[in-house]
């Protein structure tokens, strides 16, 4: 998947309501490999609902989505191009922390190598992990997977700040690899190292272009 060609991932024209409520109209998201797009918004606005209808697992009313030229038809199709970070974890409790890498194809080594302090942990079960701890396992084996795209949906959620630290420098290296999409509630992490940031309101994507942006529509008070 991966090479030195820039690729392009777009969803637009998405529509998606529940009964009679309009949770978005017309979204979109453009992402590119070598650059981190930021989706902010406030809580409810829909970035969860719009990050499932890429993947396929809502049905919009409409929504188009192309990997460069190629237009993605189904879930099973988009995850060959895009990982996804859901807010939940995804990883089985009852799965050995070796084991979890093993069943992604991945060297425990590996992460060991950035995250030595899990070394001794090899044995011990996903559940028994603290909420922390799981994230940064599964955020590790997104940004890992080879995948040319990566959407993390709260990925700062239940860090400590050493850590969201450790997850932003990792972010950075994995950058020129694969385009990454983040939307987070910790939108100064955010803002740190994104290359882009997309405000999410009214179900309306805004393209931020200064940080005072944010505060025009209505995300915050002040920036």
């Amino acid at each position: 998947m991966q090479s030195n060609k820039k690729n392009t991932l777009l969803a637009d024209s998405i529509r998606l309501s529940f009964g009679t409520f309009d949770v978005l109209n017309g979204a979109w998201l453009r992402a590119e490999t070598g650059k981190v797009t930021g989706v902010l918004g406030r809580n409810g606005c829909g970035k969860t609902c719009m990050f499932r209808s890429i993947m396929g697992e809502l049905k919009p009313h409409e929504i188009f989505v192309k990997f460069n030229d190629l237009v993605i038809t189904g879930s099973h199709q988009m995850g060959l191009y895009v990982k996804y970070l859901p807010q939940k974890s995804f990883l089985p409790d009852k799965l050995s922390l070796k084991e979890a890498f093993s069943w992604f194809g991945k060297d425990f080594s590996e992460f060991t190598a950035e995250f030595p302090h899990f070394a001794p942990n090899a044995d011990e079960k996903i559940g028994d992990l603290s909420g922390g701890e799981t994230r940064i396992v599964e955020i590790w084996l997104c940004l890992n997977s080879g995948s040319p795209f990566c959407i993390l949906d709260e990925p700062f959620s239940y860090l400590a700040p050493v850590y969201v630290e450790q997850v932003q420098q990792m972010i950075i290296r994995r950058k020129p690899q694969m385009g990454i999409v983040i939307s987070d509630h910790n939108y100064q992490a955010l803002l740190q190292i994104a290359d882009e940031v997309l405000l999410l309101s009214d179900g309306y994507v805004h393209l931020v272009k200064e940080q005072c942006d944010l505060v025009r529509y209505g995300y915050c008070r002040e920036v």
